[in-house]
């Protein structure tokens, strides 16, 4: 009986990951003194006690870049309101869509009041190929999401300012050329424009929704 054939090792897709995951876990520890910080606050309001991340003043979170609309936007376009960022790209075939669906249906779970004060953002890792155009055509599913870019050195630094990953890989045997392998989390900021939490995208709708209602009463 011949022996049974053993599982593939895909050494190619293990290097993705590993490039994938150092940038989190720089994310991770750059955030433990202050989640260390907040291990006794009481997590009233909503919050889920997994998948949120909170940030130290080492994520500046500013940027000037272009919206679908072929406006200039900096973060202090949306000063006043809690802004939820999104960093990917509109090619992205499965994580992107994935995590805008949730953010989607996270909005459709705060009440209008809430809403109001919620501004929800996605930022392309992908200047060559989101223009304003394509961004609006790819987010024409919810109109409430903004869409930005602008040209790459613009792009780099607004990943800078949120410590995102985002780097081509060729695809030789695909018409799209390339892929962008990229962090994949939501960041909450604040009504001055600071990032306060990052969030797994691992989370639910109500999960996301929750963070928000407790965002929109940060003082």
């Amino acid at each position: 009986m011949p022996a049974p054939e053993r599982p593939r090792f895909d050494i190619a897709r293990a290097r993705r990951v590993a490039r994938l995951a150092a940038p989190l876990a720089a994310l991770l520890s750059v955030a433990a003194l202050a989640m260390a910080g907040c291990a006794g606050e009481d997590r009233a309001g909503g919050l889920p006690a997994e998948g949120v991340i909170r940030l130290t003043d080492q994520f500046p979170g500013d940027y000037a870049l272009i919206g679908a609309d072929g406006a200039a936007r900096t973060q202090a376009s949306f000063a006043g309101d809690i802004a939820i960022l999104y960093f990917g790209f509109a090619s992205c075939p499965d994580v992107c869509p994935l995590a805008l669906s949730r953010l989607s249906a996270a909005l459709e779970e705060l009440d209008p009041e809430t809403l109001d004060d919620v501004t929800p953002i996605f930022v392309t890792v992908d200047p060559e190929r989101d223009t304003p155009e394509a961004l609006a055509d790819y987010l024409s599913f919810d109109e409430r999401i903004i869409g930005l870019t602008g040209d790459a050195e613009a792009i780099e630094a607004a990943k800078r300012a949120f410590k995102v990953y985002g780097a081509k890989e060729q695809l030789p045997d695909s018409e799209l050329g390339y892929t962008v392998n990229h962090t994949s989390l939501f960041y909450v900021v604040d009504r001055t424009g600071r990032p306060r939490l990052a969030l797994k995208d691992s989370l639910t709708p109500a999960e996301i929704a929750a963070t928000l209602e407790d965002a929109v009463r940060w003082r």
